[in-house]
C-alpha cells in the first residue's frame, strides 16, 4: 500500500502537473506545495485534474500513458471527493491519500527535531519531515533568535568572563569559586551562553533552547530587579543585617547551652567524664572564637548586603545563590564542629573494624583490595586487645557528639538544598515553551492525528487528514530540556547517605558522591 501526501492547498487549484518526490523503498509520494504552478521542466510525476462537472467513469479512468515508472493521477470534484491512481509500468497500485498542511510542519519546533526518538528506524512522519527540508524554511526565525541572543546574553557573557578566565582558573581562586554558590552559578551560566552562541541556529532544538534561555533570563532579571527595588525602597539592608547578627548570636548561645548539656549527663547517659569535658571545652573555645568573628563582621554586614542586592541585575537566582553563601558563612562554626566530630568518629570506627579483623586472624590487603589470613603473635594480640577496649569504651562519648552535630549539619544542608532546588527549577524550566503551549500556538504542536475523511462516493479509495496537535505538558517539558546545559555528572543517592552517616564520612554538599 502506497501513501500519497497531498498539500491541502493543491485541492483548491486548477488542473495542472504534479511535482514532488517518490520514494520507492518506503512506498511514499510527497507532492510539492507549489507543484501545480511550478516550472520544473519535464520532471513532473503526474497530473492533477479538477473535475468541474460530473464526468462519466470512462473519462475518469482515462489516463494518459507516460514512459515513466511511477505516474500519479489525482482528481478532485466539486463535492470534495478525492481519487488517486498510481500507475507503475501500466500496473495500477493500491494507495492511500493523506491530505496535510505543510505550514504546520514549518511552524512546529518538534517535527523536524534531530534524533527525536532513540530508535534507528524512521516512521512515516519522520520521513515526511525530512523530505520537507524544514531547516531551510526557518531562516527568518533563525535571524530573529540570533538578534535576541545578542541583546539578552551580551551582558552576562562579560560578567561570566570576569569570573571564568585564565587567572580565575588558578588553584586558590578556583577553590574559592568552587566554594561559592554565586561564583559557581555564574560560571555555569557563562558556559551555557557560550554553548548557545556556538550551536547550530538552523536546528529547531537549538532555536527552541535559545528562546527558552533568553526568556528565562529576562524573567529572572525582572524578578531580581523587583526584589532589588523593594530592598532599596524600604532600606532593608540595616534591618536585615541586624536580624542576621541577632540570629547568629542566638545560634551561638544555643550551641553553648547544648555543649554544656553534653558535658554533663545528657538524657541520663553516663559518659566518660574526663573525655566529655575535654571535648566540651574544645567546642566551647570555638564558640568563643565564633563570637569574636561576629564582632568583626557586624559593622560591615550591612554594606555587604546593600552591595549584594545589586545582583538583581543578574537575576533572582544570583540573589538566591548569594543567600546560600550567607547561610554557609553564618553557620561555619556548625560545619567545623561537624567535621571535627565526624573525623574522630570515623577514625574510631575504622580502628575498631581493623582490631576486630585482628581477633579473627585477618588483615586488609590494600594492594589486592581483599581480606587475607595472617598469624599474629601474643604481643600483637595483647596490644590490639588493649587499644580495642579503650576505643570501644570511649566510642559512646564521641558518637554522642557526632550524632548531635550531624543533626545540626543536616538541618543546614536541608536549607541549602531548598535554595538549590529553587535555583535549579528556574534554570531548567522551559518558560518559552510553556507560555506558547498555554497560548495554544502552533509552534508547540508535535503530536500527529490521522482522521478518516468521509467521501460521498462509496467506491473511492480511503482518504485521511493529517493534523498536527498539541502534545501533553509532560512530553513538552521533557522535549524542551535545555540543550546548552551539561547533564549533571554527579549522582547523589539516598542509599549512600545512610552508609556515610554510619561510617562517619563527610556529607558535603548534600550526600557523598556515589561512583559506579
Amino acid at each position: 500500500m502506497w501513501n500519497v501526501f497531498v498539500p491541502s492547498c493543491i485541492l483548491n487549484r486548477k488542473s495542472g502537473k504534479l511535482y514532488g518526490r517518490v520514494i520507492g523503498e518506503e512506498r511514499l509520494v510527497l507532492i510539492d506545495e507549489d507543484s501545480v504552478h511550478a516550472t520544473h521542466g519535464d520532471k513532473s510525476i503526474g497530473t492533477f485534474r479538477k473535475l468541474v462537472e460530473e464526468e462519466s467513469n470512462e473519462n475518469k479512468n482515462k489516463i494518459k500513458r507516460f514512459n515513466k515508472c511511477i505516474f500519479i493521477d489525482l482528481c478532485c470534484n466539486t463535492d470534495g471527493d478525492i481519487s488517486c491512481d498510481i500507475i507503475n509500468n501500466s500496473e495500477k497500485l493500491e494507495c492511500n491519500v493523506v491530505v496535510f498542511e505543510p505550514q504546520q510542519f514549518v511552524d512546529s519546533y518538534f517535527l523536524n527535531w534531530n534524533k527525536l526518538t532513540e530508535t534507528k528506524s524512521e516512521n512515516i512522519v519522520d520521513t515526511l519531515s525530512r523530505l520537507l527540508s524544514l531547516v531551510d524554511l526557518n531562516e527568518a526565525r533563525t535571524v530573529l533568535l540570533q538578534k535576541l541572543q545578542c541583546m539578552v546574553i551580551f551582558l552576562f557573557q562579560i560578567i561570566g568572563y570576569l569570573l571564568d578566565n585564565r587567572v580565575a582558573r588558578l588553584g586558590p581562586l578556583k577553590f574559592v569559586a568552587s566554594c561559592s554558590s554565586l561564583l559557581d552559578h555564574q560560571i555555569s551560566r557563562r558556559q551555557e551562553y557560550l554553548n548557545a552562541r556556538g550551536g547550530d541556529h538552523r536546528l529547531s532544538r537549538t532555536q527552541l533552547g535559545l528562546a527558552n534561555v533568553c526568556l528565562r533570563q529576562f524573567l529572572d532579571t525582572m524578578l531580581g530587579m523587583t526584589v532589588m527595588y523593594v530592598f532599596f525602597h524600604n532600606n532593608l539592608s540595616d534591618q536585615l543585617a541586624a536580624d542576621i547578627i541577632t540570629w547568629a548570636y542566638a545560634v551561638a548561645d544555643y550551641l553553648y547551652s547544648l555543649v554544656t548539656w553534653l558535658m554533663g549527663a545528657p538524657a541520663g547517659l553516663k559518659l566518660n567524664k574526663q573525655l566529655t569535658e575535654f571535648l566540651g571545652h574544645f567546642f566551647l573555645y570555638h564558640i568563643h572564637l565564633w563570637k569574636g568573628y561576629l564582632v568583626i563582621l557586624q559593622p560591615v554586614l550591612s554594606s555587604v548586603l546593600w552591595s549584594a542586592s545589586l545582583l538583581g541585575v543578574l537575576g533572582l537566582t544570583s540573589q538566591l545563590c548569594f543567600l546560600r553563601d550567607v547561610l554557609s558563612m553564618m553557620t561555619l562554626h556548625i560545619y567545623c564542629f561537624y567535621v571535627y566530630a565526624a573525623r574522630i568518629y570515623q577514625f574510631q570506627v575504622y580502628a575498631l573494624s581493623a582490631f576486630w579483623r585482628l581477633f579473627r586472624g585477618k588483615k586488609w590487603n590494600m594492594l589486592r583490595q581483599r581480606l587475607d589470613s595472617v598469624r599474629y603473635n601474643v604481643d600483637q594480640l595483647f596490644l590490639g586487645t588493649l587499644l580495642f577496649t579503650i576505643l570501644l569504651f570511649t566510642l559512646p562519648t564521641f558518637a554522642l557528639y557526632y550524632v548531635v552535630f550531624t543533626l545540626l549539619r543536616l538541618i543546614v544542608l536541608t536549607a541549602h538544598q531548598a535554595i538549590h532546588t529553587i535555583v535549579q527549577t528556574i534554570d531548567i524550566f522551559p518558560l518559552f515553551s510553556v507560555v506558547m503551549w498555554c497560548l495554544n500556538f502552533r509552534q508547540m504542536t508535535g503530536d500527529v492525528l490521522f482522521t478518516c475523511v468521509t467521501q460521498k462516493s462509496s467506491n473511492l479509495l480511503p482518504v485521511f487528514s493529517l493534523q498536527i496537535i498539541q502534545m501533553p505538558i509532560r512530553k513538552l517539558l521533557s522535549r524542551s530540556e535545555n540543550p546548552f546545559r551539561k547533564a549533571q555528572e554527579k549522582k547523589y543517592l539516598w542509599s549512600s547517605l545512610i552508609g556515610d552517616l554510619v561510617w562517619g564520612r563527610l556529607i558535603y554538599p548534600w550526600v557523598e558522591v556515589s561512583h559506579p
